[in-house]
């Protein structure tokens, strides 16, 4: 069977950006730079898309191409002693998409939310928006042990996502291409107009000071390049199986190098500008509730569901259509990543493995990411989905395997032959630096996050502060992740897969 295409170039960078871009531009790369000398990270993290974003992309891209098949494919063709290590990134980003659909879910909640302005409206928000989050849309438990029931609301959202997520993905790059070109257009229209609404609020300024001032004397402290390093691995969406499901569909004489640097400056360009929108509520808060900015929760969940809705319901007019336009837009962002890494870490893969048709291994992905994300919707989800689970494979699953696999291209395929191979069709082309970075420098910055952020930390001490015997969940589903792995790499199939290696090894 033919391999499917993007039809045009446009598309595919469409679907790239799509995938790149996510929750963690709006939520996570503002108050990293907050946090870590506002422009000085932004130097640290323009090192670090160089020296580690570009090379990784170009390598899932540029094997992708080279063999014409989905991840587990790829490594595959290296050789057979190899593929387990193409299924594992599928099987985080099967883990992610159980529970990042869920957070989606939370989105499309607070988007019903915001036309009534729920949570509150005026300074009173400011004691009602947390209770709103945590008492009456996610009906909290005490803790991982008190799992509940799940809560109806986030289950019929949580149908709505996948509902929509395969009517995207069940026909292939011929949908996804043109999806992610109008939805992205739209998520960067609406961000534009809140990054416009929110640098004319009052005490707009002090926030983007918060966010912007250089402190140069942080380019000397290992955090900052931590923080910056972390970001990368984590917003262009690598080590997850899918951007080799997507370079696979690239045409042969299409540019790959020019468009992993596309990807990769558009995504930190998206990422930035969310900061404006983000920093200028946050500096409206403090002047209005006057209060310092270390009261104001700039990061994650609290930023986008307590911050932001507080900031809405304390403009002079409009509440409602700025609210329903965040998060319609957050909704939007994580809707291009979600079915990235359902179709191109997941599905595709199947599909190559066991010729399955695009249709039923959709609708199987779909169903079974549902059920596992019921247990996300109950009163104890939060702490084993969007945390816990989320530690093993979006922080640990991806770090290791993108280690592990820039080690087995640029040392066994060799990196050499692939370099080779990009700049064939490149109108700039990568010289030999490129093969010392995917063999060393990528590895080595990888494993640095893993053991300073990871290993060193959770480890000696239990992780954020749960009960050993919860914390011990990352370990188990890390474990189960690569079990999963060596297993569908032990199941012999007929497909076409042999022929291609040797076909491609002779080329």
């Amino acid at each position: 069977m033919e391999r499917e295409r993007w039809r045009t170039r446009a598309y595919f960078i469409f679907a790239a950006l799509g995938s790149a871009v996510g929750l963690g531009n709006v939520w996570r790369f503002p108050y990293l730079a907050y946090a870590n000398g506002g422009g000085a990270f932004l130097i640290a993290y323009a090192i670090g898309l160089i020296v580690l974003g570009i090379p990784w992309l170009l390598v899932e891209y540029g094997m992708g191409r080279y063999f014409q098949r989905s991840c587990p494919g790829v490594f595959e063709g290296i050789g057979k002693k190899w593929e387990w290590l193409g299924w594992w990134p599928v099987w985080v980003a099967f883990g992610i998409i159980t529970y990042y659909s869920v957070v989606m879910a939370w989105a499309l909640r607070y988007v019903g939310a915001a036309t009534t302005m729920a949570w509150g409206v005026g300074k009173a928000a400011a004691e009602t928006a947390g209770p709103f989050l945590f008492e009456e849309v996610l009906q909290l438990s005490s803790g991982p042990g008190e799992l509940g029931a799940p809560v109806g609301a986030l289950v019929g959202c949580l149908v709505i996502v996948w509902i929509v997520t395969f009517l995207v993905m069940f026909r292939g790059t011929r949908v996804i291409g043109p999806v992610s070109k109008w939805t992205m257009i739209s998520a960067w229209t609406f961000l534009a107009i809140l990054v416009v609404r929110g640098v004319t609020l009052p005490g707009a300024v002090t926030g983007l000071n918060y966010y912007l001032t250089p402190d140069f004397s942080a380019l000397g402290k290992i955090e900052l390049w931590f923080g910056a390093f972390s970001q990368i691995a984590f917003t262009l969406s690598l080590g997850m199986a899918g951007m080799y499901a997507y370079g696979s569909y690239v045409a042969r004489r299409a540019d790959v190098n020019n468009s992993a640097v596309i990807t990769s400056l558009g995504d930190w360009a998206t990422a930035f500008f969310a900061g404006f929108a983000v920093f200028s509520i946050v500096g409206f808060v403090m002047l209005s509730l006057n209060i310092p900015v270390g009261e104001v929760s700039t990061r994650s969940v609290g930023l986008a569901f307590v911050t932001w809705p507080i900031g809405v319901s304390m403009l002079p007019g409009a509440n409602s259509f700025f609210g329903v336009l965040f998060f319609l837009s957050l909704f939007l962002l994580g809707l291009t990543s979600l079915y990235f890494l359902a179709y191109g870490g997941v599905v595709a893969p199947l599909m190559d493995k066991f010729g399955w048709g695009r249709t039923k291994t959709a609708v199987g992905v779909c169903v079974i990411s549902f059920l596992i994300g019921l247990i996300f919707t109950t009163n104890g989800g939060l702490y084993w989905g969007p945390d816990l689970l989320d530690r093993a494979v979006s922080f640990y699953g991806l770090l290791l395997t993108g280690a592990l696999a820039c080690i087995v291209v640029g040392w066994v395929l060799p990196v050499s032959k692939l370099r080779e191979h990009i700049n064939e069709t490149s109108d700039f082309k990568v010289g030999a630096w490129f093969d010392w970075l995917v063999k060393v420098v990528v590895p080595l910055g990888l494993l640095f996050v893993v053991i300073y952020g990871g290993f060193a930390q959770d480890i000696p001490a239990s992780y954020g502060g749960y009960p050993r015997w919860a914390s011990s969940f990352i370990w188990v589903a890390l474990a189960v992740t690569l079990g999963l792995a060596f297993l569908f790499a032990s199941y012999k199939t007929r497909g076409p897969v042999a022929s291609k290696q040797s076909e491609v090894k002779g080329a």
